[in-house]
């Protein structure tokens, strides 16, 4: 019964540097058999710890013909590459503040921070809304941007006249559906 459980335990251990998958499942299969044997806990140690050395095995050492690991296979299946030819904005940051204090038409100033997440460059475009606390659009200010080169941050400024008499709870940039 030992000598089921040792081997067991030898398979484990083996699973981690050579064929995971194999002395992986077989270290469980005789921890099966040393269970079945009735040593509850010698087989439940030993299906567990070829389990874990099985997984550790094979998430830390196999690889897709040598040449990619799968700790990268699995990261592009989770998030793939942006197309190509469509740029991917990521908003950094949206400051806002009221330049021009009035009972008529208040100037709200604004400046955006973006970030092009593609692989090439691409021309930003998009809207700063500015909303009230029930997210009503009071107005709405075009951001006509430049060039932003593949993998690095575009700052854009602007102002808008707010007409209404409503007072503005918050700014929200908009961007078009970009991939």
């Amino acid at each position: 019964m030992k000598s089921v459980t040792i081997a067991g335990g030898i398979c484990a251990l083996v699973a981690l540097a050579f064929l995971p998958a194999g002395f992986g499942v077989l270290g469980m299969l005789l921890g099966v058999m040393t269970l079945a044997k009735g040593r509850t806990d010698h087989g439940l140690a030993v299906i567990v710890l070829a389990a874990v050395c099985g997984y550790y095995g094979m998430a830390s050492s196999l690889t897709f013909w040598g040449k990619v690991p799968v700790q990268h296979w699995f990261a592009e299946a989770i998030a793939p590459a942006p197309a190509i030819g469509t740029p991917h904005w990521q908003i950094l940051s949206l400051e806002t503040r009221v330049t021009k204090t009035s009972d008529t038409d208040p100037v709200c100033s604004w400046k955006l921070t973006v970030k092009n997440d593609s692989l090439q460059s691409g021309l930003f475009q998009g809207s700063i809304e500015f909303q009230d606390n029930n997210g009503i659009k009071l107005a709405e200010d075009t951001v006509q941007g430049t060039q932003v080169a593949a993998g690095t941050i575009g700052v854009f400024t602007g102002s808008v006249a707010i007409k209404t008499s409503k007072r503005v709870a918050r700014a929200v940039p908009q961007i078009p559906n970009s991939g």
